[in-house]
């Protein structure tokens, strides 16, 4: 796509460019064509004052006229000088000095100049040179029949007036003629240059419209594209910040039990008499540690595949087996006994999933203890039914109020028997539960204990 609004890019920019270019150099020749036209219109002038002076002088005798009539003449002859200048390639003052000797404004000398070089070999100005060199030779013998009538004036020769005055009209007449024909050259070649530029206008304006158009739609789609990329980014983030955050607080959460069990061993080798036992104590709480280190990787690997995890095939007797290993002591230092009943002894799910069911479900157990009772238990089952596993996990507990029964589940929702839960155990059980397709209820007397019934498709 890049490559494609690079080269679209460039190709406006040269259309511009060529547009630019053409529109010099088309207002430099029309400048230059009505610089020839208003040389045409001095040479056609000076030329027919010239005429009428020596008609004048001829019948008059009068002087006057006749330094009137070298005057007018010399517009034209000094036009002659600078074409025969331009033709030679002879220093281009010469031409510019002949041209002002013409009556032509000094601000047109460098497009008389430009025009007549660069266009010099073209046919249409060919013809124009040809017309104007002929003027010049019927202006030499306008001035040579001058010369004569002014000599044998002096002379006091008998001069044949009307002969000349006729002389000098078909004269003037035939440059008439050279100059409208010079003039219809000259209109002929701004007409062709004003089609030319218009048809070239069309064109560009044509590559510039449709480049831009295609520039913006692929512009359009660029940006479409990246906002669709920038949404997904931004879905992505949002799922990994969830997931970043539900690891935090899972973490918060789950860490808490192997504590209190590290805490009850602590307990337990505090009040430890015999030295020989303390390798025993220091190696369960070396275990705790290693599996809770475990624990926390597999977490960590959760959060860095941005894919959805797949089911594997989770041995439930090994991982009971840890999690008794973890949550083997009461923080006061009593050991917790576990009964297991494991009908299903292994399950395909998503063992991060179950993992976090597990220790939830057996942290809520251990906090919720009932001392006041002779005996700690908690029981895990499996068993099968409808094509689900079932998962119970049994305490003898405190039980849980019927008013908050509705309620556990909740993201934030406290018990009032805890105050340092965050409320969070349950809500990311039941989220794991339900993202591998499962259902969970739970079963609570209170003062006789909780069992949480966890149903997941086989």
């Amino acid at each position: 796509m890049k490559s494609v609004i690079i080269s679209l890019t460039i190709a406006v920019l040269m259309a511009t460019g060529c547009i630019s270019i053409t529109h010099y150099y088309s207002v430099k020749v029309l400048s230059s064509t009505r610089a020839y036209t208003n040389f045409e219109s001095q040479y056609a002038k000076g030329e027919k004052d010239a005429s009428r002076h020596l008609i004048s002088y001829i019948h008059s005798g009068d002087e006057v006229n006749y330094l009137y009539f070298k005057s007018d003449i010399s517009v034209p002859q000094g036009d002659k000088i600078a074409r025969e200048a331009l033709q030679s390639g002879k220093d281009i003052k010469i031409a510019r000095i002949g041209f002002l000797m013409g009556g032509n404004n000094e601000a047109d000398l460098s497009n008389l100049v430009w025009f007549f070089n660069k266009f010099r070999n073209e046919a249409f100005f060919k013809s124009a040179i040809q017309t104007w060199q002929q003027a010049d030779d019927l202006v030499a013998q306008l001035n040579a029949i001058g010369s004569k009538a002014y000599n044998d004036a002096r002379l006091h020769k008998a001069v044949d007036k009307s002969d000349l005055t006729q002389q000098i009209n078909t004269i003037s007449d035939q440059l008439t003629v050279k100059q409208q024909l010079f003039s219809a050259v000259l209109g002929e070649a701004s007409r062709k240059v004003d089609h030319e530029v218009f048809v070239f206008d069309i064109i560009s304006s044509i590559i510039i419209l449709a480049c831009s158009a295609l520039l913006g739609a692929v512009m359009l789609r660029k940006l479409h594209l990246s906002q669709t990329l920038i949404l997904e980014q931004n879905t992505q983030l949002s799922q990994l910040n969830e997931r970043i955050n539900a690891f935090a607080h899972s973490l918060t959460h789950d860490l808490r039990a192997p504590i209190s069990s590290l805490t009850g061993l602590v307990t337990v080798l505090e009040r430890e008499r015999d030295i020989a036992q303390l390798p025993v104590y220091t190696a369960m709480m070396r275990e705790t540690l290693e599996l809770q280190d475990k624990y926390i990787q597999e977490v960590l690997a959760s959060i860095r595949n941005d894919k959805v995890q797949q089911d594997e095939v989770c041995n439930l007797s090994e991982l009971v087996i840890d999690l008794q290993r973890q949550n083997g002591f009461f923080a006061g230092g009593k050991q917790v006994k576990f009964v297991n009943e494991l009908e299903v002894p292994e399950l395909k799910c998503n063992v991060a999933g179950i993992k976090v069911v597990f220790n939830n479900l057996v942290s809520n157990a251990i906090k919720y203890a009932d001392f006041s009772k002779p005996e700690q238990w908690i029981r895990i089952r499996s068993y099968h039914k409808d094509q689900h596993c079932v998962i119970e996990i049994e305490d003898n507990g405190l039980g849980i109020p019927p008013e908050q029964k509705s309620n556990i589940f909740n993201k934030y929702f406290k018990s009032g028997l805890n105050k340092k839960s965050m409320g969070l155990g349950l809500y990311f059980t039941k989220q794991a539960i339900e993202e591998m397709q499962g259902t969970i209820s739970v079963k609570s007397l209170l003062g006789i204990g909780t069992s949480f019934i966890v149903s997941l498709p086989l």
